[in-house]
């Protein structure tokens, strides 16, 4: 049996189960399979880290010229 025809069988074994117990058991079974989220991502996490940024940042560095569009 393939990995997919498993998971398909399993999809549908639990689309007809009826019996709640069963059901809490196995939602309880992802949990704990489930490694912890992290948490997102917040705005200006960052404003403190670069505290000065170089006048020439923005231009191409010497011997790239070439490879810059025209």
């Amino acid at each position: 049996m393939t990995t997919e025809s498993i998971k398909l069988e399993l999809i549908v074994w639990i689309n007809h189960l009826k019996d709640n117990k069963l059901l809490t058991k196995l939602l309880s079974l992802k949990e704990v399979s489930t490694p912890p989220q992290k948490p997102g991502r917040k705005a200006g996490w960052g404003k403190s880290i670069f505290l000065y940024v170089a006048p020439d940042f923005d231009d191409t560095p010497e011997g790239f010229e070439d490879y810059m569009p025209a």
